[in-house]
């Protein structure tokens, strides 16, 4: 069942993932990582400004936001995602989508190697209309 691109529904979809197995959990990272739009397409019931505005994002950052997802969820961690509004006031141009992808830092000591893991973070901010 599709979910709503909203705080929720996204919960809900990333719940339902960390329920499956891992070979099926690898299945939808390599579908996010070799197509964004048809991936959030098939899983999430979009708004047609939802569905023009990725289709529309410039590839680098479509890669960027695919890459990220897939890489917190490859490591078992949720993506933090905050989304201030609903879709139908989801209109071009009068918001902001800031990410964080923060490096993996590697800690090296005598006694272990370790990776630090930070979930990628994505919050949706729209801004008052003139």
């Amino acid at each position: 069942m599709k979910q709503i691109l909203n705080n929720a529904g996204v919960t809900a979809f990333q719940n339902e993932l960390f329920q499956l197995t891992l070979t099926e959990q690898q299945f939808l990272i390599a579908q996010i990582r070799s197509d964004f739009a048809l991936f959030m397409n098939t899983h999430f019931d979009l708004h047609v400004n939802q569905i023009a505005q990725i289709s529309n994002m410039p590839p680098n950052f479509r890669a960027t936001l695919a890459e990220g997802i897939a890489s917190t969820w490859e490591a078992q961690l949720h993506v933090s995602f905050d989304k201030e509004t609903i879709a139908a006031d989801d209109k071009p141009g009068v918001k902001d989508i800031i990410v964080s992808s923060t490096p993996l830092p590697t800690v090296n000591s005598a006694t272990a190697n370790s990776t630090v893991i930070y979930p990628f973070m994505i919050w949706i901010r729209y801004r008052i209309a003139d």
